[in-house]
C-alpha cells in the first residue's frame, strides 16, 4: 500500500488549521460593529473602554445604557451580555435566557441606525446617539483572538507532527487526534470570547456546541492516549469506546437531558481528567523497571498536570478565591501548549534523559500551587473565610506540611543523589596502583556498579571515542577507555528505576580525567624507579658479580664453589627482577632448563624436561617479574622435591595454554605421602604469595600412579603499558 509522506500530513493539517482560522475571521467579520470596546462593570453595568468609528467619540468609563431602533423601546444592556463563554452560567435557564438576550441584541445591531443610550457619569442624563454600524473590519479583532488562532495552530501542527511520524502507533494516532480537536475548540472559542458585544442566537449557541464537543473529544483522546501508552492496557477497538461514550455525553448535554450543566459537559471533562490521571496510575505500576516508559509517562503527567493545572488555577481558581484579577480564557488556551510539548516529547521519547529531573521538579511545583488552591478554597467554601485570612492560613498550611512531604518525595524519586568526585577519588587512586591490569578492570567495575548500580555492564573495547556519551534515549551510558583499562556500557541505572543524565556525563567525564591522571603520575613514578633500578643493577653486576666470580674461580673445595655458583644464580634472578626489558619466552625456559638438569644431576635424578612451543611462544616477551616470580617458584618446588622426597625420576612439562596461560607441571616418584598431610610451612606459602600479584595460581596433589604433582598456571598477558610496582 502507498504510503503517504509525513510533510503530506503535516501539510493537511496546515491547511485545516488555516481553514479554521479563515472561518473564524470570516465568522467574527460578518457582524455589525459600533466601533465600541466594552467592559462589565459593577452592579450589571457595562462601561466604554474605548470608543472609534461608526460610533461618536464617547468618554471613556461612559456607562452603555441600553440599545434599540429608532422609535422603538431600548433593550437594557447587562454586564452578563458581555460574559466570554456561556458555560459558566449555573443552570441551562440561565443560558437559554443568555442565548435568547444575545440573539435579540444581534437583530438590533443589524439593523441600518441603532439607537445607543448611555451617559458619561453615574447620575447624569442618559444621552441618545445615533450609530450606523459598519462591517467589521480586520483591524478591530483583539490580540486574544490571533493569540488563540496561533496556540491553536501551533498545537495542532505539533500533534500532527508526532503522528505523521509515527502513523502506525495508537498513541500517536489519538494525539493527533487532540491537535484536531484544538481548533475545533478553540476557534469557536475565538469567535464568540472576541464579539463586540452580541451574536445571533443560532450561531452562537451552534459555536457553543462545537466548543463542547471539541473539549469532549480532546479528553476522549487523552484518556485514550493513557490507555495505549506507555504501555498497552486495551486492545485499539476499545479505544472507540470513550471516544463513543463522551460524544453521547455531549449529545444528551445538547438536549438538556441532565439536570444542570454541573451534570453535563462540566461533570464529563472533569471525569475526563480523573480518569486519565487514574490510567496514569496504572501505566506507573505496569512500568515498573522500564526507566524509559517511566521518563515517557512521567512528561505526559506532568503536562497535563500542569497545562489543565494552570488553566483551571488561572481560569477558576482566582474568580472564585479573588486572588487576582481572572486571566481571558482565550489566553489561558496557551497552557494547553504545556500539554502538547510535553505529550510530544513523551510520545517521541526525544532526550527524556535530560528531561527526567526537570519534570519531577516541575510536578512537586505545581503539585504545591495545586495544594495550595485545594486548601484556600476548602477554607472559604467549608468555613466560610475571607479569601485574605483563608490565603495566608493556606500558605502557612501548605509551608509546613508541604515541603516536608516535598523533601521526602524528592528523596524517593530524585534520579540519583548529589555525586562528588572527591568521594570517588580514593577508589580511583587504588584503582590506577594496582600491580596487574585484571585486578584494575575488576575494581573499575566494582567503583561503576556502586555509583549507577546498572542491571547490565560490560566490556566495549580498548577505544571508544568522544568522551562520555548518552546512547538509547538515556537507557545506556558509553564510557570510553581510560586508564589504561577498556571502555565500558552500562545500561539501565538505578536497577532500571531511572535514565542517564546529563549530569552523569559531567562526573563521568570528570572522573575519567582523574583516572587518566592517576596514571600519568604512577607512569612518572614507574619511570624513576626505574631508572634507579637499572643504577642499582649495574652497580651490583659490576661489583657483586665480579667477586662471585672470583670466589668461584679461587674456591678451596667444591662445595664452596657450589654454593658461589647458587649465589651466582641468585644474583641473575634478582638482576632479571631489576631489569626493566621483557625477555623471549624461549630464552627464559633454556635457562630454567639448564639450571634443572644441574641441580638433578647432582642429586642423582633423571630428568625429563617436555616443553609445548608453538608458534606464538616463541614471538613472546616474558615480564621481568612474572619470569622472576616463575623462576623463583620452580626453583623451591625442585629444592623442595630433591631435598625433602629424593626422587629418582622428575618430569617438568610446560605448555601455553590459549589467552597466554603459561601452565607448569612438576612431577617427581619420591616419597612425600599425602600432599593434604604436609605441614605448613614458609616454602609452599612463599611461592602462592609470589604468585597472588600475577593472577598466578599453584596447586599440589598425589597423582593416580603415586607421582607427587606440583601445577602452577600464570596469565602472561599484561599490556605493554601497564606500569609495575616496585
Amino acid at each position: 500500500m502507498y504510503a503517504h509522506p509525513p510533510s503530506l500530513r503535516l501539510f493537511i493539517a496546515l491547511g485545516y488549521c488555516l481553514g479554521a482560522t479563515l472561518l473564524a475571521v470570516a465568522l467574527a467579520r460578518q457582524l455589525p460593529w459600533l466601533g465600541l470596546e466594552l467592559a462589565p462593570g459593577p452592579q450589571q453595568q457595562v462601561h466604554v473602554v474605548r470608543s472609534q468609528a461608526p460610533s461618536p467619540p464617547l468618554p471613556v468609563g461612559a456607562q452603555l445604557l441600553a440599545l434599540g431602533l429608532p422609535g422603538s423601546p431600548a433593550m437594557p444592556v447587562q454586564a452578563q451580555d458581555l460574559i466570554e463563554d456561556p458555560d459558566a452560567l449555573a443552570s441551562y435557564a440561565q443560558m437559554d435566557d443568555f442565548f435568547d438576550r444575545q440573539g435579540r441584541l444581534a437583530r438590533v445591531l443589524q439593523s441600518p441606525v441603532v439607537a445607543v443610550s448611555w451617559r458619561a457619569t453615574p447620575g447624569a442624563e442618559p444621552v441618545l446617539t445615533y450609530v450606523s454600524p459598519q462591517r467589521r473590519p480586520l483591524r478591530s479583532l483583539p490580540a486574544v483572538f490571533w493569540f488563540q488562532a496561533a496556540v491553536s495552530t501551533l498545537g495542532c501542527l505539533i500533534a500532527c507532527w508526532v503522528w505523521a511520524l509515527r502513523p502506525r502507533d495508537w498513541g500517536a494516532t489519538l494525539f493527533g487526534v487532540t491537535g484536531l480537536c484544538f481548533p475545533l475548540f478553540a476557534m469557536p472559542a475565538a469567535v464568540y470570547s472576541s464579539r463586540e458585544l452580541a451574536l445571533p442566537q443560532g450561531l452562537f449557541s451552534t459555536l457553543s456546541a462545537i466548543n463542547l464537543y471539541g473539549a469532549a473529544l480532546f479528553g476522549a483522546a487523552l484518556v485514550g492516549i493513557f490507555l495505549v501508552h506507555p504501555r498497552p492496557l486495551v486492545r485499539p477497538a476499545w479505544l472507540a469506546l470513550p471516544l463513543a461514550g463522551f460524544s453521547l455525553w455531549w449529545w444528551a448535554d445538547l438536549l438538556r437531558l441532565p439536570p444542570s450543566p454541573d451534570l453535563g459537559m462540566r461533570l464529563a471533562v472533569m471525569i475526563e481528567m480523573l480518569l486519565a490521571a487514574a490510567l496514569a496510575g496504572v501505566q506507573w505500576r505496569r512500568t515498573r523497571g522500564d526507566a524509559l516508559g517511566r521518563a515517557a509517562l512521567r512528561w505526559l503527567s506532568l503536562s497535563m498536570l500542569v497545562g489543565s493545572g494552570l488553566f483551571i488555577t488561572l481560569v477558576i481558581a482566582t474568580t472564585a478565591l479573588g486572588w487576582l484579577p481572572a486571566v481571558p480564557q482565550g489566553y489561558a488556551f496557551g497552557f494547553f501548549l504545556f500539554i502538547y510539548v510535553g505529550i510530544a516529547l513523551g510520545l517521541r521519547r526525544h532526550r527524556l534523559f535530560e528531561l527526567d529531573e526537570w519534570a519531577l521538579r516541575m510536578l512537586l511545583w505545581v503539585g504545591g500551587a495545586l495544594a495550595l488552591v485545594a486548601v484556600d478554597a476548602a477554607l472559604i467554601a467549608l468555613l466560610d473565610w475571607s479569601s485574605t485570612a483563608a490565603l495566608g492560613v493556606s500558605l502557612w498550611l501548605c509551608g509546613v506540611l508541604y515541603f516536608p512531604a516535598r523533601q521526602w518525595l524528592w528523596q524517593r524519586l530524585a534520579p540519583d543523589p548529589r555525586q562528588r568526585i572527591q568521594d570517588a577519588m580514593p577508589d580511583v587512586v587504588r584503582i590506577a596502583l594496582q600491580p596487574s591490569r585484571a585486578r584494575q578492570e575488576s575494581l573499575w567495575d566494582d567503583l561503576l556498579r556502586r555509583l549507577y548500580a546498572p542491571l547490565d555492564l560490560q566490556s566495549s573495547g580498548p577505544q571508544e571515542p568522544g568522551g562520555v556519551q548518552v546512547r538509547d534515549d538515556g537507557l545506556a551510558l558509553q564510557v570510553p577507555a581510560c586508564g589504561g583499562m577498556q571502555g565500558r556500557l552500562m545500561r539501565y541505572p538505578a536497577q532500571g528505576r531511572r535514565l542517564f543524565s546529563s549530569k552523569d556525563i559531567t562526573f563521568l567525564d570528570a572522573l575519567c580525567q582523574l583516572m587518566d591522571q592517576a596514571r600519568a603520575g604512577r607512569t612518572a613514578y614507574e619511570l624513576g624507579a626505574r631508572e634507579e633500578r637499572q643504577r642499582i643493577a649495574r652497580d651490583m653486576h659490576d661489583d657483586v658479580g665480579a667477586r662471585l666470580l672470583m670466589l668461584i674461580h679461587r674456591a678451596s673445595s667444591p662445595e664452596l664453589a657450589e654454593l658461589a655458583r647458587a649465589a651466582m644464580h641468585d644474583l641473575r634472578t634478582a638482576l632479571h627482577t631489576m631489569d626493566v626489558c621483557d625477555a623471549p619466552l624461549a630464552d627464559a625456559l633454556g635457562d630454567w632448563r639448564a639450571e634443572a638438569e644441574a641441580r638433578c644431576e647432582a642429586a642423582g635424578a633423571d630428568l625429563h624436561w617436555s616443553t609445548d612451543d608453538p608458534a606464538s611462544a616463541r614471538e613472546l616477551l616474558l615480564p621481568a617479574r612474572h619470569r622472576a616470580a616463575l623462576e623463583r617458584v620452580l626453583r623451591e618446588g625442585l629444592s623442595n622435591a630433591l631435598r625433602h622426597a629424593r626422587p629418582r625420576r622428575v618430569s617438568v612439562t610446560i605448555a601455553l595454554r590459549p589467552g597466554d596461560v603459561l601452565d607448569i607441571q612438576l612431577r617427581h616418584d619420591g616419597d612425600v605421602g599425602e600432599p593434604g598431610n604436609w605441614p605448613a610451612g614458609r616454602g609452599l606459602s612463599g611461592m602462592r604469595q609470589r604468585l597472588i600479584p600475577y593472577d598466578g595460581q599453584l596447586h599440589i596433589r598425589q597423582a593416580q600412579d603415586g607421582w607427587a604433582e606440583l601445577s602452577i598456571r600464570l596469565p602472561l598477558s599484561v599490556p605493554g603499558d601497564l606500569p609495575r610496582l616496585s
